[in-house]
């Protein structure tokens, strides 16, 4: 009885509150009930805020006034951006099923945001007030209403690239007789170790990577070994990856198991180069002490005459007199070097194409002066030309470099500062948050991507992918970012696949590092706990070795990405850190201690990244459950389970758990999803809980799988569903003797990469083909797309490649081949002249029957490796060693090509 009454009572007060809540905020529920037309208002103002940002943001930097003034519509924008976010998501935390009118959590929550309104508002009134004493509002807000950044030549083209920019620069414009002379020295046992000095900009990594990658070092030296230094370094971590580079299994194995001390990892090392052919370039060594041997810290041998040699590159002469360096000192560009350099960018070509107008050299040589002669300045200003052929663009840029000339001011700083002031609002933005980044990290462009759409830096819609990536194509086009694809082996499901991958130079990190703290950046916790405007901040990352007992509880309220990778010290996080971060974009928690996730967490209703690889978190927290914004979530290595709520999680798009090979039911309503990296997933039969092969058909944005095949599965079922796939791996787990594929797999016409049985999509750009057919030959297609091709074979049927393999036309983009564990093979075919011409890596290996190989290997002009490891009888390999048949003929043709036994 009692609890009737109660339950009574607690529905008469609910009424009474909902009553009195209604009545007393009349003028704030109209505010909610109009936010539509209020907010048309609010974007069309705030539109042109944005558009205006370009030019006060180099106003700014010369007045404080306007300075305060921006910051004050940054605060604004991103506050009525939260307000437009929440209002899109809160229907998905609302029940389905409501009573007639409003239910009390509606209410609460319309009549909170009509006040956030009503503050952003009277925010607005008050800036326009003050832009009116500044005098800027005028161009604010135009009486054409025209935003003031709507000229074409600002604007992006948001069509996907069919070309990707290539990682490192190809040319050698300036530094041909330059890797002749480090090689000179190299020669020389005079000189352990030998110091590349000059100031930033000068183009001395590009050097080292063109004699790293030289034929020569190849031939002379058993280990070749690149470590990125770095200003903030860490001892242990460079000896890791000397370790791995050195690839020396046992020492490997130790480093992988468990934590190993740089004393004991030292002379480990020293052992294992001690007496080699070895190169070691340490790259971009800010600092060095004869108290602290950077070099004897590493285990790196340096005693005269000896085998082993180090190249450093450095801006400081100190550090190269401490390393008792022998000096390389990088010179600036000839004049007549640096307009070669302008012109493979301004007229993207090796050298000019087609001879451009008279005038347009004559502006372009005065460019090159203004630019010093810096190759990094140069590449910049003439990427940032090459779309146009307009001379007042060309002459409006030599007059905005003749202005730089500052004194107590770096000049390429400068340039490059004005290289990013011609960007787009958008490219600006993508570019400056490059700073998440540590100095010389590599990126995943992937993940990369996902951040600026978590940002919302890229206008949300159905090409929304295209154009985030189209972005990262264009800031590589423009020289603000180097940009290449890299093969790596997936361990996980023993895959090769090719990854995209970005890096940025360090100065150009330096300016991004730069306009972000202008844009209210913060990099480490002790800036958030004594900076007064903290509270503005947006983005706080944490780069610096901390551990828990350093996190500030200050929570800035504008704060969007928070980052604290990376930081194994941290082991939990205080459970009321996130409590006021509602505007919170990213989290990045990888490489942290952490165990388990606050609570708090689920209270971020409009956070898109999350980010917990490779931390000790083992199962998905309950948390994760609220995030119904979420776009990207990567889980950690040793979480094997998905919970079944994960269905709930409705906006999800990128999903890492790449142990997890059983997914619950529910993941097949997550409708938006595009990327599925996990174990090769075991699909359910009989089980309710676990997907089945049906539970594909609403999945059609799925555009990454990997599927292990089982007797009853319906693989062309699955496959009809998903026309959208780019990355498709299948493994045939259930011991059949021959995988059937279906025929959709070719209607997939976006599909980049497919490792299977035997089977060929035209389209592709990477084949993984584990041969289980009974045939006596491997026929082949021509598939123009191809860049990479790995055969495998796994049974003794196979006693031949067909001879169409080395047609003429066939395989136009392919540049790398490998072809191994064929034993019946005898016979390599011919390879006609034009046959894979932009092959660079042939590995004909473990086919010990092989008698043969056709001609045509002389053909491959830009062959870099041919390797036969275990390949061919006594007398065939004899042919291939030195002073041999085809040795002679191929290097007769090819003499930088490097023959491998």
């Amino acid at each position: 009885m009692a609890s009737v009454i109660g339950e009574a009572l607690l529905g008469k007060v609910c009424e009474i509150v909902l009553e009195i809540t209604l009545r007393k905020l009349p003028e704030e529920a109209n505010t909610v009930v109009n936010f539509r037309k209020e907010f048309r208002w609010l974007n069309k103002k705030l539109r042109h805020v944005r558009g205006f940002l370009k030019d006060a943001d180099q106003q700014s930097r010369h007045n404080e006034d306007v300075k305060e003034w921006l910051e004050e519509i940054r605060v604004i924008s991103m506050l009525a951006e939260d307000i437009c976010e929440e209002c899109a998501v809160e229907p998905l935390y609302v029940n389905n099923v409501q009573s007639c009118g409003l239910s009390f959590n509606k209410c609460i929550f319309r009549y909170r945001t009509g006040r956030r309104i009503k503050d952003i508002k009277d925010r607005i009134r008050s800036v326009i007030e003050e832009g009116n004493e500044l005098k800027l509002l005028h161009d604010l807000f135009p009486a054409n209403e025209a935003s003031p950044s709507s000229s074409t030549s600002q604007s992006v083209d948001w069509k996907r690239s069919s070309v990707l920019p290539s990682g490192s620069d190809s040319h050698t414009v300036g530094i041909e007789s330059k890797v002749d002379d480090l090689l000179k020295l190299l020669d020389s046992n005079a000189f352990p170790v030998i110091a590349v000095v000059g100031m930033g900009g000068m183009g001395k990594t590009h050097l080292l990577q063109h004699v790293y990658n030289h034929s020569n070092i190849k031939e002379r030296y058993e280990k070749s070994i690149w470590l990125s230094v770095s200003q903030s370094y860490s001892i242990s971590k460079l000896q890791k990856d000397l370790v791995f580079q050195i690839n020396d299994e046992e020492l490997s194995k130790r480093v992988k198991e468990s934590e190993v001390s740089e004393q004991v990892l030292a002379p480990e090392i020293h052992k294992k180069l001690k007496g080699k052919r070895c190169l070691v370039v340490l790259d971009d060594v800010w600092r060095a002490s004869r108290e602290d041997d950077l070099l004897a810290r590493l285990g790196l041998p340096t005693a005269n005459n000896i085998p082993c040699k180090i190249v450093v590159t450095t801006r400081s002469r100190e550090v190269c007199a401490n390393l008792n360096a022998n000096i390389y000192e990088m010179q600036n560009l000839s004049d007549e070097d640096s307009w070669r350099l302008f012109c493979v960018y301004a007229f993207e070509g090796s050298e000019i194409k087609r001879e451009p107008e008279k005038h347009l050299v004559e502006v372009g040589r005065k460019i090159v002066k203004q630019c010093g002669n810096l190759p990094l300045a140069i590449k910049t200003i003439a990427a940032s030309l090459a779309k146009t052929r307009l001379p007042r663009e060309w002459e409006s840029k030599l007059q905005q470099l003749q202005g730089l000339q500052t004194p107590n001011v770096d000049p390429i700083m400068s340039i490059l500062r004005l290289s990013y002031d011609s960007l787009p609002a958008v490219l600006k933005a993508c570019f400056a948050y490059l700073s998440f980044f540590p100095e010389d990290q590599v990126i995943h462009c992937e993940y990369l991507i996902n951040l600026w759409i978590g940002e919302g830096f890229i206008p949300a819609g159905e090409g929304q992918w295209d154009a985030a990536w189209d972005c990262l194509y264009q800031l590589a086009s423009l020289c603000l970012l180097q940009l290449w694809e890299q093969v790596q082996l997936d361990e996980t499901i023993l895959q090769h696949t090719l990854i995209k991958q970005c890096k940025i130079h360090d100065l150009l990190l330096d300016l991004a590092i730069q306009v972000s703290r202008e844009n209210k950046c913060i990099f480490s916790i002790e800036e958030a706990s004594k900076d007064a405007s903290a509270d503005w901040c947006r983005i706080l990352l944490v780069k610096k070795d901390i551990h828990e007992e350093d996190i500030s509880d200050s929570r800035p309220v504008c704060l969007r990405t928070f980052s604290l990778s990376h930081n194994r010290g941290i082991g939990s996080i205080p459970p009321t850190l996130f409590t006021a971060m509602r505007g919170l974009r990213v989290l990045d928690l990888s490489g942290t201690g952490i165990s388990a996730l606050p609570e708090s967490i689920g209270k971020m209703k409009l956070l898109k990244v999350l980010n917990l690889k490779d931390t000790y978190i083992r199962e998905v927290s309950e948390c994760v459950r609220h995030l119904k914004s979420l776009l990207f979530l990567a889980l950690p290595q040793g979480c094997y389970n998905l919970p079944l709520w994960i269905n709930e999680v409705k906006c999800l798009q990128h999903l890492e758990c790449e142990n997890v090979s059983r997914m619950p039911k529910g993941i097949s309503e997550l409708v938006s999803l595009r990327r599925l990296r996990s174990s090769p997933l075991y699909l359910s039969i009989e089980e309710d809980e676990l997907m089945k092969s049906e539970d594909f058909a609403d999945m059609a944005q799925l555009q990454e799988l990997r599927l292990n095949v089982g007797y009853e599965m319906d693989l062309e079922g699955i496959v009809a569903s998903l026309v959208k796939m780019r990355w498709l791996y299948i493994a045939n787990m259930a011991g059949t003797e021959e995988l059937v594929v279906p025929e959709k797999v070719a209607a997939m016409k976006d599909l980049e990469s497919l490792t299977l049985g035997c089977f060929e999509v035209p389209n592709l750009r990477e084949l993984e083909l584990h041969w289980y057919g009974y045939s006596d030959s491997l026929e082949f297609q021509i598939m123009p797309n191809l860049v990479r091709l790995t055969l495998y074979g796994e049974n003794r049927r196979c006693r031949g490649i067909a001879k169409a393999f080395g047609k003429a036309d066939g395989f136009p983009q392919l540049r790398f081949l490998k072809i191994s564990w064929f034993d019946e093979i005898e016979e390599f075919p011919e390879l006609e002249e034009g046959a894979m011409a932009c092959l660079e890596e042939l590995k004909l290996t473990r086919c010990p029957k092989v008698k043969k190989v056709g001609g045509g290997l002389e053909h491959l002009k830009r062959l870099k490796l041919f390797n036969y490891r275990g390949t061919g009888t006594d007398e065939l390999r004899k042919m291939f060693k030195e002073g041999g048949e085809y040795c002679h003929k191929i290097k007769s043709i090819n003499p930088h090509v490097t023959i491998k036994g």
